[in-house]
C-alpha cells in the first residue's frame, strides 16, 4: 500500500508539473493586446499591440508632430521593440527610420508639421534603395502597361473584361451590348461575379470569372432576381445578395452553383444574425469591414490614416481608392492606375477611358 500511495503522489506530483509547464509557456507564447510607453533618443514612443487584427501599432512623438506605424507581424513577447530612430535632414525636411526588432521604412515631416511618405521628401538616404522593377513598356486594348505587380488585373471594357498579368493577355466578352454602369458586381477572392446584364429588370445567371486563371462560367439561376439589389458581403465562401425590389435575400454557393431564398441575414462579431428588412436597408447594413489599415482620399490627396493620423502618400490628384491589400494601396490618378507600398509610388497602367469612366472598372487580384 504505501509503494501505491507513493506512486499515486509522484503520478499527480508529475501531471500538476506539466500542467503548470504548458500554463506557463501559454501565458508566456500567447498573444496580449498591450499599450507600452517609453523613450528613445528624444522621441517619446507608444507601441501597442492588437491581438485580434495581428499588428502593431507605434506613435513616435517629437513636439508637434507624430509619425505612425502600422506593422502586421507575429506577437513578440518582448516589449519597447524600438532601440533606436536614425534621423535625416535637410534645411526644410526632418525623415526618421526606427531600428530594432521589426522593419519600418521611412516618414518625413515638414516645417509646417505635414507628415508623408519619403517618395514625397527631397532628403537623400542612402541605406533607402528604391525598388528595381521591370517595366513592360507595352499596349494591349489601347491600354498601356508598365508594371502589374504580379497580380492578375479584369478591365471592364463594357462588353466584358480585358484580361492581363505578367504572363498573359487577353479579352473576355459576355455580353451583346455594350454595358456603361456595371453597377452590380462583387469580388469574394479570385471570383468576380457579375449577373447577366444581357438580361434588362431582371436577371437569370451570373458570370463568375476566375481572376487566377481568365476564365469564366454562366451560373444559371431557379428564379429572377431584380438588378435593383445590392451585396451584402460574403461568409465561409457563400455570397449573400439582397433583392430590394422583390424584399428578399439570397445565398449564393459557388461551389455548388447555386441560389437559395434565406431569411434577412446580416453578419455580427464573425455570425450570421437574423435582422428587419427595413432595418437592412435603413440602417445600410452589410457584411463589409472596413479595410485595415486605412487609406482615404482627402481634397483629392491620398492618405494613410493610423490612429487619426494622417500620412500623405502622393502628391498627385487622385481619383477613387481601387483596392487595399496589406501595406499596399491601388488607386487612380486620372487615367492612371497607381499603386503605393508605404515607401515609394509606382506606375502600373494607363487607360485614357479612365478619365471618363471608372467606377466598377478596375478589379485586382
Amino acid at each position: 500500500m504505501p509503494k501505491k500511495k507513493k506512486k499515486i503522489k509522484l503520478y499527480v506530483f508529475i501531471t500538476v508539473l506539466i500542467f503548470f509547464f504548458f500554463l506557463f509557456l501559454y501565458l508566456i507564447i500567447h498573444p496580449y493586446n498591450y499599450t507600452k510607453t517609453y523613450n528613445v533618443n528624444k522621441y517619446k514612443v507608444e507601441e501597442s499591440f492588437d491581438k485580434d487584427k495581428g499588428y502593431y501599432t507605434f506613435l513616435i512623438k517629437d513636439k508637434d508632430v507624430t509619425y505612425s506605424y502600422l506593422i502586421s507581424h507575429k506577437y513578440s513577447k518582448r516589449r519597447e521593440l524600438i532601440n533606436n530612430i536614425e534621423e535625416y535632414k535637410n534645411e526644410n525636411e526632418v525623415c526618421i527610420i526606427p531600428t530594432g526588432k521589426l522593419e519600418f521604412l521611412p516618414l518625413c515631416h515638414n516645417a509646417e508639421g505635414e507628415v508623408y511618405a519619403y517618395n514625397l521628401s527631397k532628403v537623400s538616404i542612402d541605406t533607402v534603395k528604391d525598388s528595381k522593377i521591370k517595366e513592360l513598356n507595352k499596349t494591349y486594348q489601347k491600354i498601356d502597361l508598365n508594371y502589374l505587380n504580379n497580380k492578375n488585373y479584369a478591365l471592364f471594357n463594357y462588353r466584358g473584361f480585358v484580361y492581363v498579368n505578367d504572363n498573359s493577355n487577353d479579352t473576355i466578352t459576355i455580353f451583346d451590348k455594350d454595358i456603361y454602369n456595371l453597377e452590380l458586381v462583387y469580388m469574394m477572392d479570385e471570383y468576380l461575379i457579375i449577373p447577366n446584364y444581357n438580361e434588362e429588370y431582371f436577371f437569370s445567371s451570373f458570370y463568375v470569372i476566375n481572376l487566377n486563371t481568365g476564365k469564366y462560367e454562366e451560373i444559371k439561376l431557379d428564379t429572377e432576381v431584380s438588378f435593383n439589389s445590392i451585396f451584402l458581403g460574403d461568409y465561409k465562401n457563400k455570397v449573400y445578395l439582397l433583392d430590394k425590389k422583390e424584399e428578399k435575400e439570397y445565398r449564393l454557393d459557388l461551389k455548388k452553383k447555386k441560389l437559395e431564398e434565406i431569411d434577412y441575414l446580416i453578419l455580427e462579431n464573425n455570425k450570421l444574425v437574423s435582422k428587419d428588412y427595413k432595418e437592412i436597408v435603413n440602417k445600410k447594413l452589410n457584411f463589409l469591414s472596413t479595410d485595415f489599415p486605412t487609406y482615404e482620399v482627402k481634397d483629392n490627396i491620398l492618405y494613410k490614416v493610423i490612429d487619426k493620423n494622417y500620412i500623405k502618400l502622393s502628391d498627385k490628384v487622385i481619383t477613387k481608392i481601387i483596392k487595399v491589400e496589406d501595406d499596399t494601396v491601388y488607386y487612380l490618378s486620372e487615367n492612371n492606375l497607381m499603386m503605393h507600398n508605404g515607401k515609394e509610388e509606382t506606375l502600373l497602367m494607363q487607360n485614357f477611358e479612365w478619365n471618363f469612366n471608372y467606377t466598377n472598372m478596375i478589379f485586382i487580384y
